[in-house]
């Protein structure tokens, strides 16, 4: 069982992986599994996608299939309800109200939202307070969502200089991050988990990658095949030592540990005392 960080960066694509200069991304996939090729399904936009990704469901399933901030439906289980139930400390940072529909009321013990207004890159003074908060608190989940990559590559272009230091200043951020969990002996306290997601609308589907760093997770493992976002939500679920929802469409991804996942199961009734003496006299 580990703590969970998930870095949400809006607009990052595998390309760029390779074109900008992101170290801390880098160490992050030689220390853990990098994917590729995340499987989205259609619409590919932020706040379907992320949707899907707390929900193991489809946006057909889930009820939200644009980036205009409508409520999933009643029947969509999320990661965050199952925490909420668990009575475990959730934190957000975030920079669009968009993402409110994400949060069930009452879910969230720290949320912080410093609105972009989809024209500001507010990155750096998320992570900061991210970071801050991480440092105190140490929150059992913890997501941090950053968008300057995909409003620079909707300003600019996504093959723009601009966009490339947009996605630069992104790993800066989440190197900030880590500095701050190895500070306060947290960094093995906590599993990374970076996905990349959606970006402008107006673009044809592309694939955007995923990290996945931590104890017990494989080391230098490239996975190229597509990987189901519906996926991430059983397998951050088993991380968090937490039962997957028996209505999510995903399974837990195993092959990506050195061990597994902790399962959650029953807990067996222990037998009393004359129970068991019963038992010897009967034997």
């Amino acid at each position: 069982m580990s703590k969970l960080l998930v870095v949400i960066i809006d607009g990052l694509y595998p390309d760029t992986l390779a074109c900008a200069h992101v170290p801390s991304l880098d160490r992050l996939s030689k220390r853990g599994v990098l994917a590729r090729y995340p499987q989205t399904r259609h619409p590919s936009l932020t706040l379907p996608d992320l949707v899907s990704l707390f929900t193991s469901l489809p946006p057909e399933e889930h009820g939200v299939l644009c980036n205009s901030a409508v409520f999933p439906s009643p029947q969509a289980i999320s990661l965050f309800s199952l925490l909420r139930y668990r009575q475990q400390n959730i934190s957000a940072f975030y920079s669009s109200d968009r993402l409110r529909p994400l949060f069930p009321m009452g879910t969230l013990q720290t949320g912080v939202l410093i609105n972009s207004q989809s024209i500001r890159n507010v990155d750096r003074e998320l992570a900061e307070q991210a970071a801050r908060h991480l440092q105190r608190e140490k929150p059992d989940f913890c997501l941090l969502s950053l968008e300057g990559a995909s409003i620079t590559g909707t300003h600019c272009g996504f093959t723009s200089e601009p966009y490339l230091e947009s996605v630069e200043q992104a790993d800066r951020v989440v190197g900030v991050i880590m500095e701050h969990l190895l500070f306060v002996g947290a960094e093995r306290e906590y599993t990374t988990l970076v996905v990349g997601c959606g970006g402008g609308g107006s673009l044809p589907h592309r694939c955007s990658p995923l990290l996945l760093s931590g104890p017990g997770v494989a080391q230098g493992l490239v996975v190229e095949q597509p990987v189901s976002l519906l996926d991430l939500t059983p397998t951050m679920a088993s991380i968090l030592g937490l039962a997957p929802h028996p209505d999510w469409r995903g399974r837990v991804l195993a092959e990506w540990f050195q061990r597994k996942p902790m399962e959650m199961r029953p807990l067996s009734r222990s037998k009393s005392a004359s129970a068991r003496r019963r038992e010897q006299l009967a034997a």
